[in-house]
């Protein structure tokens, strides 16, 4: 919701703002001087209250490698996670888990899904980092 423009300058007049006889080229509004700064203080009200959105690219190809952002908690970065009995399970526990995901279509459930990846992939580092 957009203010109008007088109120938003009544205010910075009220707070001590120095209104200039120069007008803001973008809308006409006179230019304040607010702590030094020459400003329009009806455009950046104006800025404040429109929430950018990011464009929204629709692919339905897999993201390519280098989009992919992956988070590794710092414990489990530059091991090598050797083969046990255990860690074959927790793998098998993943690729299931991970296959479930992939086809549910309840958004919450899906997250529980990739909680539980999560957690299974920090129980198999620490299964190897405590032998």
């Amino acid at each position: 919701m957009t203010r109008n423009p007088d109120d938003i300058m009544a205010e910075h007049l009220l707070t001590g703002g120095k209104m200039l006889s120069e007008a803001c080229p973008k809308c006409g509004a006179p230019l304040f001087e607010i702590h030094g700064v020459k400003q329009c203080v009806v455009c950046a009200e104006n800025a404040k209250e429109e929430p950018v959105v990011p464009a929204v690219k629709k692919e339905t190809a897999e993201p390519k490698a280098d989009e992919v952002r992956v988070i590794m908690p710092a414990y489990a970065k530059e091991e090598t996670l050797p083969s046990t009995p255990l860690g074959e399970e927790i793998d098998s526990l993943i690729h299931e888990f991970i296959q479930r995901a992939h086809i549910e279509p309840d958004a919450s459930r899906c997250l529980t899904y990739m909680e539980c990846i999560r957690t299974a992939a920090e129980a198999k580092t620490m299964l190897v980092r405590h032998r």
